[in-house]
């Protein structure tokens, strides 16, 4: 499993974390560690998920992200 950090746009309250979690809960081998305002951190597992299919589950869910930048 890796470990990604997420910045997300659009998120501005308690409903915009339970559908960015749900969002990236269904993308298969994912274990979303924590989820709030602004920000995401994931588990994933590389065979069975990428960062582009993060970013996509977050876009479906009408917000945008992008890897944080250590």
């Amino acid at each position: 499993m890796e470990q990604i950090q997420l910045n997300i746009e659009g998120m501005s309250c308690g409903h915009c974390v339970s559908a960015v979690r749900s969002a990236l809960g269904g993308v298969a081998g994912v274990n979303v560690e924590k989820v709030e305002v602004g920000h995401a951190t994931v588990s994933y597992d590389p065979q069975s998920a990428s960062v582009g299919a993060l970013v996509d589950a977050i876009a479906d869910a009408g917000y945008s992200a992008e890897e944080a930048l250590a």
